[in-house]
């Protein structure tokens, strides 16, 4: 007969499968790692076999537990579903959702957004994880991650969430008059450039565009940064010429900080999309969530 904690132990278990880890699966599930690991052993024990084969680096599932996995998982969607469901006899949608999204939409969308959505939706609970570096949605248990279109992960269902964002190269007023202006995109090899290092670890071409015309530079600089914020904050005491989003530094161009360069190569790029897993049913939460990011 099934302990009458079975159920929640066995959430965990597919928690702990799905993360890979301990640690990770306490989070999602808000306990401690040894809380975790102690119910799963519990488990193991009424169950009277290994789930898992555990070495101080990693855990991974026996033939017991992979076996387990597979039989449980479309049931504990079912009933996911099932709950799902239910938010039609609510005034509104309830839960958890987790986000991961890149700095620059967490400043120009969500910083926007999440106002009205929490007073809308009082009943759903939000966690956002700014990083612009790439994470493994899954693994790591983000429901959906918001980046750049282009550059959705393969195998992620994407939707758009604003419309093309306009890319521009700006410079303090202190670096311009020390070091003039460049006058073509050629010029910026011989300017100090704050570099981009993007989620995927490369470094960013600076893309410019004119009319039919468009060009990518490898650009020099001293500095090399994965933050927009602080190449901002770079570019504003004369570091160097920084490329980013016009609406990043709207108010650094309008109080005179930072000053737009070759404005005649400015170029537009995909706007912000959100992506989740293509194999999982979008929860009502989550659903709700897009659908607010993406409303005018």
């Amino acid at each position: 007969m099934a302990h009458k904690t079975d159920f929640a132990d066995l959430e965990s278990f597919i928690a702990i499968a799905r993360v890979g880890g301990f640690r990770k699966a306490a989070a999602l599930r808000g306990v401690s790692g040894s809380a975790l690991s102690h119910a799963m052993r519990g488990l193991e024990t009424r169950l009277g076999v290994r789930l898992f084969h555990r070495t101080s680096r990693a855990i991974s599932l026996t033939a017991a537990g992979e076996m387990l996995l597979k039989e449980l998982e479309p049931h504990f969607h079912g009933i996911q579903l099932a709950m799902d469901r239910l938010d039609r006899f609510r005034q509104g949608p309830t839960g958890r959702v987790r986000i991961t999204a890149l700095r620059d939409a967490s400043t120009l969308l969500l910083a926007k957004k999440m106002p009205s959505f929490t007073k809308l939706y009082p009943e759903i609970e939000v966690e956002i994880t700014v990083d612009d570096r790439f994470v493994d949605m899954v693994s790591e248990g983000f429901d959906a991650g918001i980046r750049y279109g282009g550059t959705v992960p393969d195998g992620m269902i994407a939707s758009k969430l604003t419309g093309e964002l306009e890319w521009v190269v700006v410079g303090s007023p202190a670096y311009l008059n020390e070091n003039g202006r460049p006058q073509k995109p050629e010029d910026l090899l011989a300017h100090r450039c704050i570099r981009i290092r993007t989620g995927s670890d490369r470094i960013y071409q600076w893309e410019l565009g004119n009319g039919d015309r468009a060009v990518s530079v490898d650009v020099p600089g001293q500095l090399m940064l994965g933050d927009s914020e602080l190449s901002i904050t770079m570019a504003i005491s004369g570091s160097g010429l920084f490329y980013c989003l016009k609406d990043r530094v709207a108010r650094e161009l309008a109080d005179g900080r930072l000053e737009i360069v070759l404005p005649e190569w400015t170029s537009m790029g995909p706007g912000f999309h959100a992506y989740y897993a293509s194999h999982r049913q979008v929860p009502s939460a989550l659903r709700a969530f897009l659908d607010h990011l993406k409303a005018a």
